[in-house]
């Protein structure tokens, strides 16, 4: 790792000196340069040869099904695969009478004093085990791969068709956000940010996690991707049927996005700046408004009525997901929101740094456990958002948007920004500290700060200025990068680590 990350940076000194020598700093992207669109092409199968490179690393073999191993032993989306199959809303998993009788299951320290064995991890409700888990996996991952080959996909196999679909429609978010609120773009800045936005997403290190738990994470970011991606072509295409289209394909991305992680469903309101510019705007007759509003309405709304159709099947409540009722480290009854943890909040999702080490993986993600009196709060090792030091930019937001007059662009960023801090809070609160909770607010952060960087670029005019502010821009990009990459090997599961450098 480290002679590969000597190699990254000594090929930026490079091509520094070949940049301001040779004049790139003053190269605009041009959406219809078919050089320009190359290079982005280029980015997305680089970064998809990494994905492709962890998969090889970590492969493991599909599973024939009916499975050969218990039942018992599958992960909760292949044993919801198996119900799905059997035609059934439950896991076909028998739970323990000594469960059954309990007044509270859900308390983690009285099952273990009566040593009531349990399914780890899945929802229990009304006699019955339950997977808590999005199901958009299922959908549209695990029966399609199981109809093609007859088997039915280990979870690396999962994440790697999740992760080569990310990273292109990410390069496509990159770039369009980029071309849309930054305006005149360099193109080796856009190019930076490509990489720094897939890999400060946090993806590469999901990837290499794969088990049940990144699963719903990987879903999560490839929808939340592809929600933001279809808005901001909604917002910038001119012609009401072209934008009723994107309207339309960014509804059912919203609906996979809720049926993936559902606490992501918040990000809808970062978008409500672009349906304001629609209805409010004097550009478009009130039926050209009609069709694009009903064309994001409509798949909305069917896709919220499927999934609450799904909730209360299962749970008896059309907004009871499960997680309600899961079988874990703490009864998550307890769970709510407490004032004590806004400040631990911004600390563990913002603030905190790793340390860097002279051993492999060069990195150590310090445990630290906040103080909150008696109250359970679940703690796990873990980084910052800020430690993506671009990152640092969205805090002087505020400052860089001042006096710009695209509402939609301020807007966008306000909101996107608010809702990493409120989802921050609501994480730390019902779920804890953890890594890959991180992931939940990765994406935004990144984009939004690559927006911020490429939009003071291209505000500054003296020229002496410029080649500077050009080199530390895309070494910051390039640290993130980097950044991300060395959390493939020093995060909460360690497999690479484990298996190839302890």
């Amino acid at each position: 790792m480290l002679n590969f990350i000597a190699v990254l940076i000594f090929a930026f000194a490079v091509f520094s000196l070949v940049s301001v020598k040779c004049g790139f700093y003053k190269t605009e992207y041009d959406s219809r340069n078919a050089r320009h669109n190359a290079l982005m092409v280029l980015g997305a199968v680089l970064l998809g040869c990494f994905s492709l490179v962890i998969f090889y690393l970590l492969k493991e073999n599909s599973l024939m099904y009916p499975f050969a191993k218990p039942l018992i032993n599958c992960n909760p989306y292949e044993q919801m695969f198996d119900a799905l199959m059997k035609k059934q809303l439950y896991l076909d998993i028998e739970p323990e009478e000594a469960l059954l009788r309990m007044a509270n299951p859900y308390d983690t320290e009285l099952r273990n004093s009566l040593g009531v064995s349990y399914l780890w991890d899945r929802a229990f409700y009304n006699g019955h085990y339950y997977s808590y888990f999005g199901i958009a996996p299922l959908i549209l991952i695990y029966f399609p791969f199981y109809f093609i080959t007859g088997k039915v996909p280990a979870p690396q196999t999962v994440c790697l068709i999740i992760s080569l679909v990310f990273i292109p429609l990410c390069t496509a978010l990159t770039v369009r956000v980029g071309r849309v609120f930054a305006k005149k773009v360099n193109l080796y800045i856009l190019f930076f940010s490509v990489f720094a936005c897939t890999s400060g997403s946090l993806i590469f290190m999901v990837q290499s996690s794969a088990d049940f738990y990144y699963i719903a994470v990987a879903s999560g970011l490839l929808f939340l991707a592809a929600f933001l991606y279809f808005t901001v072509c909604a917002h910038e295409k001119d012609e009401y049927k072209k934008k009723a289209l994107y309207f339309f394909l960014s509804g059912i991305s919203l609906v996979l996005l809720t049926a993936s992680r559902p606490n992501l469903a918040i990000y809808f309101v970062t978008a409500v700046p672009v349906y304001l510019s629609v209805l409010f705007g004097k550009e478009f007759k009130i039926s050209e408004k009609a069709v694009q509003v009903l064309s994001f309405a409509v798949p909305v709304t069917a896709g919220a009525a499927a999934i609450m159709y799904y909730n209360y099947a299962r749970f008896g409540s059309v907004f009871e997901f499960g997680a309600t009722y899961q079988l874990t480290v703490h009864d998550v009854g307890d769970y709510s929101f407490s004032p004590a943890l806004i400040m631990p909040a911004l600390y563990f999702y913002f603030f905190k740094m790793p340390r860097f080490t002279s051993e492999a993986p060069f990195l150590e993600l310090p445990f630290i456990r906040p103080d909150t009196g008696s109250k359970y709060l679940y703690v796990t090792s873990t980084v910052g958002a800020f430690a993506f030091l671009q990152n640092w930019v969205c805090v002087f937001s505020p400052a860089v948007l001042t006096g710009q007059k695209d509402r939609v662009k301020k807007g966008f960023i306000a909101l996107s920004l608010i809702c990493t801090l409120i989802l921050a809070y609501y994480d730390i609160c019902f779920a804890g500290i953890n890594l890959r909770y991180l992931a939940d607010i990765s994406l935004v952060l990144i984009l939004v700060s690559s927006v911020l960087l490429e939009d003071i670029y291209t505000n500054i005019k003296k020229e002496q200025t410029k080649k500077p502010a050009y080199i530390i821009i895309l070494f910051l990009m390039l640290l993130s990068f980097i950044f991300g990459l060395m959390l493939v090997l020093n995060n909460e599961r360690d497999y690479l680590f484990k298996k190839y450098l302890k």
